[in-house]
């Protein structure tokens, strides 16, 4: 078996997976928001939609994630919490550098924060309900 990483029930191969699922999945989803906020998503009844829309959305993200890092079913949660670390941190620091990446107006800026906010949250909710306990051995 691999070495895990320091205080993470992770492989170093684990782990860079499931960062670079983070930020593939962050960077998608900014090209997302941009494109939703021109075409009038955040707007009205379709705001709902959109928000909607995302649980759906994120959960195959996961499922690859999960099968591309072979991750057991108990790793889940942690793995969702990790890959969403990664993409937050890349928010944090594009939506004050290049805010032009999601969005054209202050209005759909602020819009697309806030579904980064609830994707967030989908993303680690769902990688809780994936999350399935290892029988003992």
């Amino acid at each position: 078996m691999s070495p895990r990483t320091a205080h993470l029930p992770f492989t170093g191969r684990q782990l860079a997976i499931i960062v670079v699922t983070g930020i593939t999945v962050w960077f998608i989803g900014a090209l997302v928001c941009r494109w939703v906020g021109d075409a009038g998503w955040f707007t009205g009844p379709a705001r709902w939609i959109v928000y909607a829309a995302l649980i759906p959305g994120t959960l195959p993200a996961l499922l690859v994630m999960r099968a591309i890092a072979a991750l057991r079913s108990d790793q889940m949660a942690l793995a969702s919490a990790v890959a969403t670390a990664a993409a937050i941190a890349l928010d944090g620091i594009a939506l004050v550098v290049m805010p032009e990446l999601y969005a054209a107006n202050t209005e759909s800026l602020a819009s697309s924060g806030a579904i980064i906010l609830w994707g967030g949250a989908v993303a680690i909710g769902l990688g809780c309900w994936l999350n399935r306990v290892q029988p003992s051995a």
